[in-house]
């Protein structure tokens, strides 16, 4: 595909409005945040033919670092910049079987966030640089709180993991080909999202991946956030539409509750691709409570089902069940989770695969 330059000069003129603003700053002086977290753990993948154990950095939220530089201004707006990268650990979506080294690699497509931001309350937010497209988290409302191991992106524990053959060897599928959630990432993008209003906001974006040698992609993002807190319960819901590469269309959404004096949650997360109709349906229920007096204790229980992925009349689904308990005086969360991969109607008889994983998230 031929790159295309025209997302550039809307961008160099969004920040170029945004960076006068700043000298606007009302008497109070800029504030920087340092924040960051470690997220390791050990997983086992049993593929039904052997099994492997390897140290990992866990993909569904890798250990990163950032900066935020912010600067208030004149009625309430924020004028902000915002670095954050992971370590460059070897991830859990990336280990084999074949090489589960764990190694510190770093490479410039470990840049979450490079963006510029001016946010306002009556205007809204304006973003400019590396960061999260308008779909980025349609498909995680989620309030179980074990999302650090469990979410509807199942390949990010352990996509890269090969099915084998009933009849040993192999096959042409990994977990990364059969599971999806199609939620959004972040690009290189311009992206506006509106002011709240009764619950509701709006975000679009258009963008490019730059980072990755050889790969301009172009994104088009919308999506519908709805946040409400209606006493006893609180209600989070998500919808999106992404056009990727101007070829493909992706329907995606998700919504989810919690009964705040019980702890008890559900989630749902359902996607489909227009083009291949590859779909997928994820359901996650859970609860949280004070049991004990180091912190929250989390448990869920998810199912995720799926069609058409990798191949046209196949059938994935996956069963997990995980905990996690916060210790509140050390900023850690220590999390356990067990899940089950099958991936079925693919022409060949593939084995289940088997995945522990038990690890720690120390924020600071």
């Amino acid at each position: 595909m031929t790159h295309s330059p025209r997302i550039l000069p809307a961008s160099v003129g969004l920040l170029a409005l945004a960076l006068p603003l700043a000298a606007t700053a009302q008497q109070a002086g800029p504030e920087v945040d340092f924040y960051g977290h470690l997220n390791l753990g050990i997983i086992n993948v049993d593929n039904g033919d052997g099994s492997n154990t390897g140290l990992t950095d866990n993909d569904n939220s890798n250990s990163r670092i950032g900066l935020i530089y912010k600067q208030p201004l004149q009625g309430g707006a924020e004028f902000r910049l915002h670095f954050e990268t992971a370590l460059g650990f070897t991830g859990s979506s990336s280990i084999n079987g074949a090489d589960d080294g764990f190694e510190q690699n770093y490479r410039r497509t470990e840049i979450r966030k490079f963006e510029a931001i001016y946010q306002s309350p009556t205007f809204g937010t304006f973003s400019f640089g590396q960061g999260s497209i308008a779909t980025d988290s349609t498909a995680e409302a989620d309030f179980s709180g074990t999302s650090v191991i469990a979410y509807s992106s199942l390949q990010d524990q352990a996509g890269s993991q090969v099915f084998q053959l009933a009849g040993g060897g192999a096959s042409g599928f990994d977990i990364g080909d059969a599971f999806s959630a199609f939620d959004g990432g972040r690009r290189f993008r311009i992206r506006y999202d509106t002011p709240s209003f009764v619950g509701f906001s709006l975000a679009v974006s258009a963008g490019e991946e730059v980072l990755t040698r050889g790969n301009e992609d172009e994104f088009y993002d919308i999506g519908l956030k709805y946040d409400q807190d209606y006493g006893a319960y609180q209600v989070a819901a998500r919808a999106g539409l992404s056009i990727r590469d101007s070829d493909e269309e992706l329907l995606l959404g998700s919504v989810a509750i919690l009964h705040k004096d019980t702890g008890l949650n559900l989630s749902v997360a359902t996607g489909r691709q227009q083009d291949g109709d590859a779909s997928y349906v994820y359901i996650k229920g859970g609860i949280k409570r004070d049991w004990i007096a180091a912190g929250e204790t989390r448990i869920s229980l998810d199912y995720y089902a799926g069609e058409d992925f990798g191949v046209t009349g196949s059938d994935s689904s996956s069963i997990g069940l995980a905990v996690v308990q916060k210790v509140d005086a050390w900023n850690t969360e220590l999390y356990a989770s067990y899940r089950t991969f099958e991936f079925d109607d693919t022409g060949t008889d593939l084995l289940d695969q088997d995945v522990t994983f038990v690890g720690a998230r120390w924020r600071f």
